[in-house]
């Protein structure tokens, strides 16, 4: 019996062009949305090395029982990255001497972090010896911190007792804006501080 040669035959060159055209169409149709979920994906990761961050520093604070901060990493903005370290002189800037425990920077293109601490104008942030979140002059601090890029925002939480969380939504970002343009400058030039806390919570 003879083999049917037509049920054997490989594919054609005509044929294997047509395939790897077809191919590059699709590909170069989802690359776009490939590209997005790419970029929203790298604030994700930003959000979630900040939240370590601060998780670390907490934990670092209270086991050594010093004050460790978490600055800019090119002394100015968040948005250049942050350092996290041992504050020897309580400054809240990362100095010579200063004992680094992490870095990220820089970050992922497009990627923002601001941040809104209500009564006090810093971008940096410090954990006491007892892990509680204190500025310079021992008053507490608690805010709001967001991380955007690419249509995508996620926005942490911390309390004074220095507890971070993810934010179902970044509703609580307008009212610390709100917070801080209403009684920021005036909280700082006093110097009171968390005496007028209350008020000022009332007032939102």
């Amino acid at each position: 019996m003879r083999p049917d040669l037509r049920a054997a035959r490989g594919v054609t060159m005509l044929e294997c062009v047509i395939a790897m055209a077809v191919l590059a169409v699709a590909l170069m149709a989802v690359s776009p949305s490939i590209d997005t979920v790419r970029r929203r994906v790298a604030v994700d990761i930003t959000a979630r090395a900040f939240l370590a961050s601060l998780q670390a520093a907490r934990s670092e604070a209270l086991g050594r029982h010093r004050r460790v901060a978490m600055a800019p990493h090119d002394g100015g903005s968040l948005n250049s990255g942050w350092v996290t370290f041992v504050d020897q002189n309580r400054n809240d800037r990362f100095d010579a001497g200063d004992q680094v425990l992490g870095r990220y920077a820089p970050l992922p293109p497009g990627v923002s972090v601001d941040v809104r601490w209500g009564l006090y104008n810093t971008e940096g942030l410090a954990f006491a010896e007892d892990g509680f979140m204190r500025t310079q002059t021992r008053g507490w601090l608690s805010g709001t911190v967001r991380i955007a890029g690419h249509g995508r925002r996620v926005c942490i939480i911390i309390n004074a007792y220095g507890r971070a969380r993810v934010a179902r939504r970044c509703d609580a970002w307008a009212g610390a804006q709100r917070l801080h343009d209403r009684w920021g400058a005036d909280v700082v030039a006093s110097g009171r501080g968390c005496r007028r806390r209350a008020r000022c919570v009332g007032r939102i």
